[in-house]
């Protein structure tokens, strides 16, 4: 394992974040898509997507703790700090995966759907929500009880793959990328659907889809940001993040290409776009929406995790094996 470090200035009243590398770790396990990370526990979930497995690993040192055998093919990670649980979803056995995130322990296997990809879990809701993409729905689950609230699901756009939730307000957004690779009759055949270019929006209270905002071709990931109301989105085939507000596009936002793993650094503001095929993260200021910097990282960069405690994200490099950690560098305030 190769580790490099950077130190950084601190002050009290930053008035900028940078980025940089401090850390390559390659004990990641075999084709790592995405993670979840635990600050309480200095842990990281990594997915490895072909394998079936979940490597752990410790977020301060990158040393292996764990892999945990599920089966299937493992894709979306999420992390409940509060219940120490992590959630999976799994793409092949159509399950939702949960773990004991202190013991590593594989504590249910929730049958859902027919193929789950995209997920995300709301602790004020005591929900988690999962998209499945060959069936093009959405489906809530009470994490209360690891059920599916109702197995009808909510119907969506073409092949959804991302989801994310704004629980101030109990609205869901889903990308509804428009890709379904089970839509052959091999493991490896996959269908590209041209109306695959919109996101879904749910009201919660009504389990409904209110309206549907075209946002570009084939976006992979959405993310919803509660502290400005903003929802940003990774148009995949248009290089571009596409910024939603009051459920209308107000901005696109220039970036790598084919952008794919989204995540907000909230006590940063910032936005961190993993951009598949650049092999970059593109840093986007959420107060100006403005790309910042733009950090080389390893192959294939999918999935993308911060520590909101420390700042640190932790980039999933599927082609090359490795996880990059990037750690914000904080300047002063020009007055202190």
């Amino acid at each position: 394992m190769f580790v490099s470090t950077t130190s950084g200035v601190a002050s009290a009243q930053p008035i900028a974040e940078s980025y940089h590398v401090v850390s390559t770790w390659d004990s990641v396990g075999p084709t790592p898509h995405f993670s979840g990370v635990d600050a309480r526990l200095h842990k990281v979930f990594v997915s490895n997507l072909a394998a079936g497995t979940v490597t752990v690993l410790n977020s301060e040192t990158g040393a292996l703790i764990s892999t945990i055998p599920l089966g299937g093919t493992v894709h979306t990670v999420a992390v409940d700090q509060q219940n120490q649980r992590v959630y999976v979803t799994d793409i092949q056995r159509g399950r939702l995966d949960v773990i004991n995130a202190r013991t590593d322990a594989v504590i249910a296997e929730i049958p859902v759907a027919a193929h789950l990809h995209g997920l995300v879990v709301s602790q004020r809701l005591h929900e988690a929500f999962v998209t499945d993409i060959s069936l093009s729905k959405v489906y809530a689950i009470d994490i209360k009880n690891d059920k599916v609230i109702d197995p009808a699901g909510i119907s969506v756009g073409p092949n959804p793959w991302g989801v994310s939730v704004n629980p101030r307000t109990k609205t869901l957004y889903v990308a509804n990328t428009g890709i379904d690779p089970y839509a052959g009759t091999t493991h490896n055949s996959q269908s590209i659907n041209a109306a695959g270019n919109s996101v879904s929006v749910i009201n919660l209270r009504t389990m409904s889809v209110i309206t549907t905002v075209t946002v570009g071709p084939h976006p992979w990931n959405v993310i919803a940001d509660p502290q400005n109301g903003l929802v940003y989105v990774g148009v995949s085939a248009a290089n571009e993040v596409a910024v939603l507000q009051h459920n209308r596009v107000v901005d696109d936002i220039p970036v790598g290409d084919s952008p794919h793993g989204v995540v907000i650094d909230y006590r940063n503001h910032t936005l961190l776009v993993n951009n598949s095929i650049s092999d970059t993260v593109s840093v986007i200021n959420t107060s100006s929406n403005e790309v910042t910097q733009t950090i080389s990282v390893g192959t294939q960069p999918q999935g993308i995790s911060v520590d909101q405690h420390t700042g640190e994200a932790y980039v999933v490099n599927q082609a090359s094996a490795t996880v990059t950690v990037l750690k914000p560098l904080r300047t002063l305030n020009q007055d202190a």
